[in-house]
């Protein structure tokens, strides 16, 4: 069976996540179209957590790499917030509580950075990553995603633990997290969608595609990050 690269593993997760928030916006609820959209759209999310926990062990500037993060999950916040809510917050604290996906991945990466950090004790490494994952109660997906990346980095070289721990997180939490959301359990459950991220992440190749030129390499970098507000604000705009 053919491998996959990161780059067409990642355009798969951006093509899943245009469908999730289309169904979102357009697809009435109920229907087997809805359904169907988001439970492919639920596989973007731990597919870009598994690409952070690469990114974090591979990545030559850590600094860099968060500061990037954290720039463009400021600059989405606006556009996230007018896209959820049809206008514009009422307070400031309004505005912080309820944070996009990508301040997710940047509480995931600070997660990372504290267990990784050799001059921490294994008790402050555990109290500052449950501070940390804390904080995702005000982002998108919530505590699910630091969990998920904490996974993804730890387990890479085991497939077989990643697997079991990937899947009990995902049943374990994603009820307690979005349950109270839905009338019914049959409602919640293309949430469950998550768990086919797995098929992409069995036919990674592992190859992270250096790319060939200066531009290639900016586009590969940048374009998730440009893509997630840009698509948010036409889908807001065409509504």
């Amino acid at each position: 069976m053919r491998k996959l690269t990161a780059t067409q593993i990642k355009v798969i997760a951006i093509i899943a996540m245009t469908l999730d928030h289309i169904a979102f916006t357009f697809v009435p609820s109920g229907t087997a179209l809805h359904y169907i959209l988001h439970l492919i759209g639920k596989t973007t999310a731990p597919i870009m957590c598994y690409f952070l926990a690469e990114g974090f062990r591979y990545t030559h500037d850590r600094k860099k790499y968060f500061v990037r993060l954290l720039l463009f999950a400021a600059i989405s916040q606006p556009v996230y917030y007018i896209y959820v809510y049809g206008s514009v917050p009422d307070s400031v604290l309004r505005f912080i509580s309820s944070l996009n996906f990508l301040f997710a991945l940047v509480l995931s990466f600070i997660c990372l950075l504290i267990l990784t950090n050799d001059k921490l004790n294994f008790t402050a490494k555990g109290i500052l990553t449950a501070i940390t994952i804390s904080f995702a109660q005000f982002v998108d997906w919530g505590y699910i995603i630091p969990v998920w990346t904490i996974i993804f980095f730890f387990f890479n070289k085991d497939r077989y633990k990643m697997l079991a721990a990937f899947i009990a997180a995902t049943i374990i939490i994603l009820p307690i997290t979005f349950f109270k959301y839905y009338d019914s359990y049959a409602a919640f459950t293309f949430n469950y969608g998550a768990l086919l991220a797995l098929i992409s992440i069995h036919f990674y190749s592992g190859n992270r595609e250096r790319s060939s030129t200066p531009l290639k390499k900016k586009i590969n970098r940048w374009f998730f990050y440009v893509y997630y507000p840009l698509h948010l604000m036409i889908i807001f705009i065409i509504e």
